[in-house]
C-alpha cells in the first residue's frame, strides 16, 4: 500500500522533468526546431495509424466477401505484400523529411 502512495509523486516528478527538458530545448534550439520535430512526429504517427487501419480493413473485407464476388476478384489483383510496400514508402518519406529538416538546422547553425 505505501508503494501506491508514491505513484502520484513519481508522476509529478516525471512531468516536471519533461517540462524542464522541453523548456531547455526551446531556449537552446528555438521554437522553429521544436515545431518542426513535433510536425515530423505527428506526421509519422498519423501515417502509421493510417496504414494499420488500412491493413485491418482489408483483412476484414477479404474475410467477409463471398467467394464469387467481383470485389474479391479485384482485390485478388492486389499483391499480398502491398501494405508492407506502402509502409516502406511512408517510412522513406518520413526519413526524407527528417533528413531535410536536419540539413536546414545545419544551414542555420553554420550560417550563424
Amino acid at each position: 500500500m505505501p508503494a501506491l502512495l508514491a505513484i502520484p509523486a513519481l508522476i509529478s516528478s516525471l512531468i516536471a522533468g519533461l517540462s524542464s527538458i522541453i523548456t531547455y530545448l526551446l531556449t537552446t534550439f528555438g521554437r522553429k526546431l521544436f515545431i518542426g520535430a513535433a510536425f515530423i512526429t505527428v506526421y509519422t504517427t498519423l501515417l502509421v495509424t493510417f496504414v494499420t487501419t488500412l491493413n485491418s480493413e482489408f483483412t476484414n473485407l477479404l474475410t467477409t466477401l463471398p467467394n464469387n464476388s467481383f470485389s474479391l476478384a479485384g482485390l485478388s489483383l492486389v499483391p499480398s505484400n502491398a501494405i508492407t510496400c506502402a509502409t516502406i514508402v511512408v517510412t522513406a518519406k518520413a526519413a526524407q523529411m527528417l533528413f531535410y529538416f536536419s540539413i536546414g538546422i545545419l544551414r542555420v547553425k553554420l550560417k550563424a
